[in-house]
């Protein structure tokens, strides 16, 4: 995708820069046609000056007398339009409503390794880490159809992953209470579809297996199926019994229908033999 392909490649510009400490992520926000003006959103840690960031992106692309943006993309013109603040301030911290919807989001980013520094509030890494997980939440589900319920999402906790060294995550996702066709099956199938299956948050790559909402998984309820399934050749073995069976009834019913008809056959020929009539030997000629 084109615009997956340009955050990659500015991404790579900054993080290889002098601003590699301060440069969280980007986000491409808009992209018209023709001769393509690109509109790009990027996040830094604390307040820079509008010209550095230019200055830089111009240094980093710079080759001979244009500009490029990786091998692919020739540039013609450059505005820093705008620079805020990525933290804020107590008074500014926006309040989610008691009576919003809660859904825990947790994931696993492959591409983050975990360390006692991000897993420890207060840190320039756990801050810087958070504020770029939970800007990559909120722009996922604000372009996402169910942004008119979603309010916020906000990173709980860091945690290890047994067996590698990726980090786990947990946040809390508020949703409109009125949004009552938005439950976790549904916030998990967007976020999904969002994020390629599960597998890329913005710069992050993720462990599609490890998302869950609210405790729910696709992945679980496949497994659940599967351990609760029997195997192919019992099955086969169950189809084969009761062909079986079917067959000894049929042979049953088969073999007690001849010996009956049988036993009527030798009744009436008993009958006959009974009543067959002598008349030279009938008594009553006699008398």
């Amino acid at each position: 995708m084109l615009e997956r392909d340009i955050e990659d490649k500015v991404t790579t510009l900054y993080t290889g820069s002098q601003l590699k400490e301060v440069f969280l992520s980007c986000l491409v926000t808009n992209m018209t046609s023709g001769s393509t003006v690109v509109t790009i959103e990027a996040l830094f840690s604390s307040y820079l000056d509008p010209n550095l960031v230019k200055q830089i992106f111009l240094n980093k692309t710079l080759n001979a007398s244009s500009y490029w943006l990786g091998a692919t993309y020739q540039l013609t013109d450059l505005h820093v339009i705008d620079m805020k603040t990525s933290i804020l301030l107590p008074t500014e911290i926006p309040t989610t409503s008691s009576n919003a919807q809660h859904f825990n989001l947790n994931f696993t980013i492959t591409n983050l390794p975990y360390s006692q520094d991000i897993a420890q509030p207060g840190t320039t890494k756990h801050q810087q880490s958070k504020r770029s997980i939970e800007y990559a939440l909120n722009q996922l589900f604000r372009n996402s159809t169910i942004k008119s319920y979603f309010s916020d999402c906000q990173v709980l906790a860091f945690r290890s992953v047994s067996n590698n060294n990726h980090t786990g995550v947990d946040s809390l996702c508020n949703f409109s209470p009125l949004a009552r066709r938005v439950d976790r099956v549904a916030i998990y199938e967007e976020f999904l579809r969002m994020t390629q299956n599960g597998t890329q948050l913005l710069n992050f790559t993720l462990d599609r297996k490890s998302v869950f909402v609210d405790g729910y998984s696709q992945n679980r309820d496949d497994d659940v199926m599967k351990n609760s399934g029997l195997p192919f050749w019992a099955i086969i073995l169950i189809c084969l019994a009761v062909l079986l069976v079917l067959i000894t009834c049929l042979m049953c019913c088969f073999l007690v229908t001849i010996c009956r008809k049988k036993k009527e056959g030798d009744y009436q020929v008993q009958r006959h033999r009974l009543a067959y009539y002598l008349s030279h030997l009938d008594l009553r000629k006699l008398q």
